[in-house]
């Protein structure tokens, strides 16, 4: 078990499974700047940090940031097809911020609605959260992103909410063209990482 925290296309990874190398710092015993440092300016692309109760260091962590909650969807057609964005000059998947009393199913569909002009999408189930750190107006904020696989099969017309920055909308064969996650960000493409290896189970 771990978590696995993005800082721009690197990545902080909190652990209770302790490697002996000196690959692996312990959380009581160096801070949250100097990791945000290490991993701004150095070289190495992840930090693993270790504590024995993952639990207690995860909700420790936790309170050094603005916490904020958000909700996407990995919609699949009957083609086998995804639904990707486009914007700010990478390919995404929709998502958004959470409402006050939306649970995060709710928000999920909403999102993908609104960012891609389809109507009659389902959630199959739920597949991962993923995590990442960003600096808004000097403070340090970390979203918690849930997502969850859908599916779609109205064929819908796709119109980007172009006035949410989103240039194009379209459905992707992932399984065999994958440069557009070569464009993408490192946590999109651990969404699918993760998506293959259940197909596989």
């Amino acid at each position: 078990m771990h978590y696995k925290v993005y800082i721009n296309n690197k990545s902080f990874v909190l652990t209770d499974v302790l490697d002996n190398s000196d690959k692996t710092y312990h959380y009581d015993s160096i801070h949250l700047d100097e990791i945000m440092q290490k991993l701004k300016y150095g070289s190495k692309r992840e930090i693993s940090v270790f504590h024995p109760n993952l639990e207690i260091a995860w909700k420790d962590f936790q309170k050094h940031f603005d916490v904020i909650e958000a909700a996407g969807g990995v919609v699949e057609n009957d083609q086998s097809q995804y639904l990707l964005i486009y914007r700010n000059g990478r390919w995404d998947l929709p998502k958004g911020k959470m409402e006050d009393g939306e649970t995060p199913e709710e928000t999920a569909i909403r999102e993908v609605k609104e960012e891609c002009g389809i109507l009659n999408i389902e959630i199959d189930r739920f597949l991962l959260d993923t995590f990442h750190i960003f600096t808004e107006n000097n403070k340090k904020r970390l979203k918690i992103t849930h997502w969850f696989k859908m599916h779609e099969n109205n064929k819908s017309p796709l119109i980007p909410q172009t006035e949410e920055g989103i240039e194009k909308v379209e459905w992707i064969d992932i399984n065999r063209n994958d440069t557009h996650l070569s464009n993408s960000y490192e946590n999109i493409k651990l969404i699918f990482e993760d998506l293959r290896s259940k197909s596989f189970q």
